[in-house]
């Protein structure tokens, strides 16, 4: 049914004036038929005219709103739309240290759009101020003096891009501050295909009335699909040969680009979203004056600065806390240290405090001064394994501290407690329903086994291991994972990626199997659809867990494997693909209970005992003694 024809006095939506009806009303072909349909096809141009204005003018209102609440978000935060400052010099106080910086260099084109140069030059006023009243930048000094030569090299030309290279790259104290501060950037190109209009859009557009090319493309809301009303017909568009069908054509794609610019947009505010959040450890907000004074020790002159709310989180009674405190120690002059180290110890702290989400790395120092690092770090109520506890002595598999430390930081998690061991295999036996037992309800799931004396190996789970309701099947379900070497297959500690597809846990019940894709019995549970198997046989599952096949497809393993591949280019993290482990271990690495509500975690197979296959998650088949 044709729309209902508008009276021509009547106004648009929202107050609009109202489109001029559609020559077809007079029109005629001389067949009855032929003038009902002409008739139909005028309420419908009409319908045509009156979405395309009124959806132009929504679209302005759309993008006006989104483009508002962006600066708003700027302003209500204390930025500036525009730079502050786009020449000369700004100092400012790093960390204790003053520093003199180049604008022209924040201004690079390379530079212009990281958080760093966002900060100093939209919301520099909003940084806490020193004693001298100089902006001050929470941050490790010998980084930004770093940082600000690497800006000069950039602005002769020497560099194309700043990026970290070795040793600063494996420094914390480094590397965290420049993937916030440099490596993340509120710009980005908006994605898609753009789309220029060419002169057949402008003969569309006088085709519509004579509206005119300059106007066809300076519209990007759909206005200019109204080219398609007439094309083809006599009047002015015809002799260029448009027609409806073209001119519907290219309404569809300024729909598109209209669409694609707005998305843009609103990307645009999300990423100033999040570089407000990220920037809060660094500017004033709403805390008080007594919060935001810089707090100062010295070395023979040198400065070392914190602000009182970075490290107030530590408690009052912590030594850094103290140190720092001139009520506890008059004498604001650190002796019998040197300047390095004091800029280490703080920045520990500074770090362990700031809100990053991840695991907290502890600082670097040459092989030759780790001793001496280590007692002073003491001395301040730091210590650079706090997160490790008394894990490093407790393991069978996980040796040492720096083995810990180096697991730990593969798991990209903020870690404030240290690790707890929920299973052991020689303690609590390799009873499949004993480790359920023991795992119930626990999440951040890292498993450690040895195969003999000289292969050491395991996974992380940021997930948790989930039975099926009912002991007679098995449950498949999505969870991150990875695996990882410490010895053997591996010189060093060593992190196996596996893709996103292949980050599944398979966990049977304590009367079923977790199956192959052909439906055969294999084991009690598997990770990374099948790299992992516990309690493994064919038929399974075996008698209990600590049989087990291990592999790892060639092209998932990192440079650096020892150990050897089979025919179908497979490698393994233990001495064999099938092998029985003489240890098992479970922790728990900042891990916390799951929602047992979230439906994307936990995948129960529909029927039978088994994991069906699945589209999204294919299980695991055997083929030659292999699970792939």
């Amino acid at each position: 049914m044709a729309p209902k024809k508008r009276k021509n006095n009547d106004g648009a939506a929202g107050g609009e004036s109202a489109t001029a009806p559609s020559q077809l009303h007079s029109v005629t072909c001389g067949r009855e038929e032929g003038d009902e349909l002409l008739k139909e096809a005028a309420g419908y141009v009409d319908g045509l005219k009156e979405v395309f204005t009124t959806t132009a003018s929504k679209a302005d209102k759309e993008l006006e709103q989104l483009a508002g609440e962006i600066k708003q978000l700027i302003t209500d935060n204390g930025g500036t739309i525009e730079p502050q400052q786009t020449s000369g010099k700004m100092q400012l106080n790093v960390g204790g240290r003053v520093f003199e910086i180049a604008v022209t260099g924040l201004l690079h084109p390379k530079m212009k759009m990281t958080y760093l140069s966002t900060l100093l030059l939209h919301f520099n006023d909003q940084l806490p101020k020193d004693a001298n009243q100089l902006p001050f930048l929470e941050m490790h000094a010998p980084y930004f003096k770093w940082l600000r030569d690497q800006l000069a090299l950039l602005e002769s030309r020497h560099l194309d891009e700043i990026t970290l290279h070795s040793p600063e790259a494996g420094d914390p104290s480094y590397a965290e501050y420049h993937s916030l501060f440099i490596t993340k950037k509120l710009g980005g190109d908006i994605q898609g295909q753009r789309w220029a209009p060419g002169a057949s859009t402008a003969a569309a557009a006088a085709a519509a009335g004579g509206r005119g090319e300059q106007q066809d493309v300076e519209m990007a809301d759909g206005n200019g699909g109204e080219g398609g009303r007439e094309g083809g017909g006599e009047g002015e568009g015809s002799g260029d040969g448009v027609g409806v069908d073209e001119a519907f054509e290219k309404t569809e794609r300024y729909m598109s680009n209209y669409r694609r610019v707005r998305e843009g947009l609103q990307k645009q505010k999300e990423v100033m979203e999040a570089f407000l959040s990220a920037m809060r450890p660094f500017v004033k907000g709403h805390s008080s004056n007594e919060d935001i004074e810089v707090l100062t020790l010295t070395v023979c002159g040198d400065k070392v600065s914190v602000l009182r709310r970075t490290i107030a989180p530590l408690g009052p009674d912590h030594a850094l806390v103290k140190r720092y405190n001139p009520d506890e120690w008059p004498d604001q002059e650190a002796h019998q240290t040197s300047l390095k180290f004091l800029q280490l110890v703080v920045d520990f702290g500074r770090r362990l405090v700031m809100p990053s989400g991840r695991f907290v790395h502890p600082p670097v120092v040459a092989p030759h001064e780790k001793e001496m690092f280590v007692v002073e770090l003491g001395m301040y109520g730091l210590n650079t394994m706090p997160p490790v506890g008394e894990a490093a002595g407790a393991s069978a598999v996980i040796k040492t501290a720096d083995e810990w430390l180096a697991v730990m930081k593969m798991t990209d998690k903020k870690i404030a407690t240290p690790p707890s061991l929920l299973y052991k295999g020689s303690r609590d036996t390799y009873a499949f329903p004993k480790m359920l037992e023991c795992l119930a309800d626990k999440s951040g799931l890292l498993f450690a086994l040895r195969d003999g004396h000289t292969h050491r190996f395991g996974a992380f789970i940021d997930g948790e291991i989930d039975p099926p309701e009912d002991n007679t099947k098995s449950n498949l379900y999505k969870a991150p994972a990875f695996f990882f070497s410490l010895s053997g297959a591996y010189e060093t500690p060593t992190k196996i990626e596996i893709p996103e597809e292949r980050q599944s846990v398979a966990v049977a019940g304590t009367q079923g199997a977790v199956t192959n894709r052909n439906g055969e019995p294999c084991g009690n549970v598997y990770i990374g659809r099948g790299s992992l198997w516990l309690g493994f046989a064919q038929p399974g599952p075996a008698a209990n867990l600590s049989s087990c096949q291990q592999w790892i497809a060639r092209e998932h393993l990192p440079a650096g494997y020892n150990g050897a591949t089979n025919e179908h280019g497979e490698g393994t993290l233990a001495q064999s693909l099938n092998f029985t482990c003489d240890e098992m271990e479970i922790w728990q690495v900042g891990g916390e209970r799951l929602n047992r509500s979230d439906s994307t975690r936990r995948q129960r197979p529909r029927e039978g005992g088994m994991c069906r296959r699945r589209e999204e998650e294919p299980c695991c088949s055997l083929m030659d003694g292999r699970s792939v």
